[in-house]
């Protein structure tokens, strides 16, 4: 049985649209010339060949969203490699200073739940960071 969108879960409905364009967002954040980096192997690729690699994964609503815990990732990395985890967390050190990987650990196993204002804020802020960093274009 399929479920119509009409009848999905608004918050659902947010926290999906709020997923698409922080991944654009983040695909998007250190490129040149719509080619970034994979933050693990460092392949260099179009952002539209990039994932949205987690370090803590996407069910631990506290870091979902965290901008140190999402960098852009090649898909043989994110998606067949387990996202690399061990290497990513060195990356994160190295990017933010030494401890970032631990304290997001730690955050990954607090309990957040976003409100509908909450998701609509931060769609509302990527979409603007995406329309700067594109000059009002984002069709990734």
């Amino acid at each position: 049985m399929k479920i119509s969108k009409k009848s999905r879960n608004p918050r659902k409905i947010l926290i999906d649209k709020l997923d698409r364009i922080f991944s654009k967002y983040i695909r998007l954040r250190d490129s040149i010339n719509g080619d970034n980096t994979c933050f693990t192997c460092g392949k260099i690729d179009k952002v539209n060949n990039l994932d949205a690699g987690h370090f803590m994964p996407r069910n631990r609503m506290a870091t979902r969203w965290d901008e140190r815990n999402v960098q852009p990732q090649c898909r043989m990395e994110n998606r067949f490699h387990g996202g690399e985890q061990a290497v990513f967390g060195i990356a994160i050190d190295k990017k933010y200073g030494q401890g970032t990987s631990l304290e997001l650990i730690a955050k990954s196993h607090t309990i957040k739940k976003y409100d509908v204002q909450e998701l609509n804020d931060l769609i509302n802020y990527y979409k603007n960071k995406v329309q700067e960093m594109t000059n009002g274009h984002y069709s990734l």
